[in-house]
């Protein structure tokens, strides 16, 4: 990719990011000598909005809060603009500030808390393209929607807003703007860019527009170990209850004995499952799967007692008859489980 993704094929982590990005430039560079009050007006005041492309780059991602709907990032913006009145007779790029030029002024709407990590630094090169560059690591907020768990799929945005109008400015972005780390910190979540786009937000509190662009990033959750942890032992744990129906009626205790035990350890199994699932007020994959499977194996339970209870009276063909059903009718039952809940 062209010039920022560039630079990301050189990185090894998030200190050499800052590195190239800020030190290097710092170094380089000496302060602009504008002074000209105009230069804090809109280039190009009287023609159509100011044209400012946005790369980022996210150094890592440590963390996916999905009850808490946040997730924690390591990002750098690069704001960039063209702005004739800026050329200069330097050899290298310049370093101005909001006070000596005019800025787009973005911010993140979606951004709970930042620690800052390094301010902003205007750079203005001798052609008079400007860029600007942010860093900072901090945890933004995400609408998520949990009903899949643990096979979802979450979108992690990066919303940019400007206190500038419509009329004043338009930001954009494209897929050669936007660059990750290689390797991300964050666990059982593959992430990957989706697209931008350019919009404009209604701030209610002013009563008017302002523009918007939304960088999109997908966080698809990895289910190996929810499959293995998870759903695996509970599958045994349904099919441990079949048993009964392959026990004559004549052997009661071992038949309920059994069921009962296929209940208890399902109870205990849904409860050493409390911390692992999210405590959400709507319905998950999971916990349908859960609610579901509880009722199949109560059901093999309350099948043995049903036959034990025929049986005793006398009706033994009857209650062959039930627990031939119950033995085939169980693993029908649960097909249709699986398939209505991981479809």
């Amino acid at each position: 990719m062209n010039g920022f993704l560039a630079w990301g094929a050189k990185l090894t982590g998030g200190l050499l990011v800052s590195v190239l990005l800020f030190s290097g430039v710092s170094i380089a560079a000496q302060e602009c000598r504008f002074d000209d009050a105009e230069l804090m007006t809109r280039p190009g005041s009287s023609g159509p909005p100011t044209d400012v492309f946005v790369r980022l780059y996210v150094n890592d991602i440590t963390r996916i809060q999905d009850v808490e709907q946040s997730f924690l990032a390591d990002v750098v913006f690069r704001a960039e603009w063209s702005d004739p009145r800026l050329t200069h007779s330097a050899p290298v790029p310049c370093l101005a500030t909001e006070l000596q030029v005019w800025a787009p002024q973005i911010q993140s709407l979606n951004l709970r808390v930042m620690e800052q990590r390094r301010p902003p630094e205007i750079r203005v090169a001798p052609s008079g393209e400007v860029a600007m560059f942010m860093r900072g690591f901090g945890e933004f907020s995400f609408p998520a929607d949990l009903a899949d768990f643990p096979f979802d799929q979450q979108i992690l945005p990066f919303v940019l807003i400007s206190t500038r109008s419509p009329q004043e400015l338009v930001m954009r972005s494209d897929d050669s703007g936007v660059g990750m780390g290689d390797r991300l910190s964050v666990a059982n979540w593959d992430i990957s860019y989706r697209d931008a786009n350019s919009s404009t937000h209604y701030l209610a509190s002013a009563d008017r527009d302002i523009p918007r662009l939304d960088i999109v990033f997908d966080a698809k959750r990895l289910t190996g170990y929810y499959t293995w942890k998870l759903i695996v032992p509970l599958l045994l744990v349904v099919m441990m209850s079949w048993a009964v129906f392959w026990m004559a009626p004549v052997h009661v205790a071992p038949r309920v004995g059994l069921a009962a035990t296929a209940m208890l350890t399902l109870i205990a199994y849904r409860f050493a499952l409390g911390a692992l699932l999210p405590p959400i007020a709507y319905l998950t994959r999971m916990d349908v799967f859960l609610v579901f499977a509880s009722v199949l194996v109560f059901a093999a339970l309350a099948v043995a007692v049903i036959v034990t209870y025929v049986a005793d009276h006398g009706r033994e063909d009857l209650a062959h008859k039930i627990t031939r059903v119950a033995r085939w009718l169980s693993p029908l039952l649960f097909v249709g489980l699986l398939l209505m809940v991981f479809r």
